[in-house]
């Protein structure tokens, strides 16, 4: 029996969980409404029943997009805006702007934030890793 787009593309970000939708959406020849939705799908685990490798679980649950310091308003997002800026940023640019982030919670963590703040500028630095491990 022959899979269906949807799951094609499920499966292939559950082998990739750090593939850019732009091109995801550009491989299977697939909306980006489509392919972000399915990302959301796979990332918050409500496929991963669909799963036979375990080592493919364990990566997807791991990532930095299933987890968020202080609330969920980005996480409960449709499209989470990091995954929007790595879609249309070069990897280059992508890494900076994570970078960046991570420098400026830890900046001002002494006069804002504390400890949430250390872990905001963890959780960009998890992301940074994600990222450069392709690299």
């Amino acid at each position: 029996m022959k899979k269906s787009k949807s799951a094609r593309v499920a499966e292939y970000f559950l082998k990739h969980p750090n593939a850019v939708p732009k091109d995801v959406g550009a491989k299977f020849t697939m909306h980006m409404p489509q392919v972000y939705g399915i990302r959301k799908r796979v990332l918050s685990g409500s496929m991963l029943g669909e799963v036979v490798n375990p080592q493919i679980t364990d990566a997807v649950t791991q990532t930095a997009d299933r987890q968020q310091v202080g609330g969920s308003h980005y996480k409960d997002m449709a499209v989470q805006p990091w995954v929007a800026m790595q879609s249309w940023m070069t990897p280059e640019q992508f890494s900076g702007f994570l970078r960046g982030n991570a420098i400026k919670y830890l900046a001002r963590c002494d006069v804002k934030g504390g400890l949430d703040d250390i872990k905001k500028a963890g959780h960009y630095i998890d992301k940074l890793v994600e990222v450069r491990k392709d690299v």
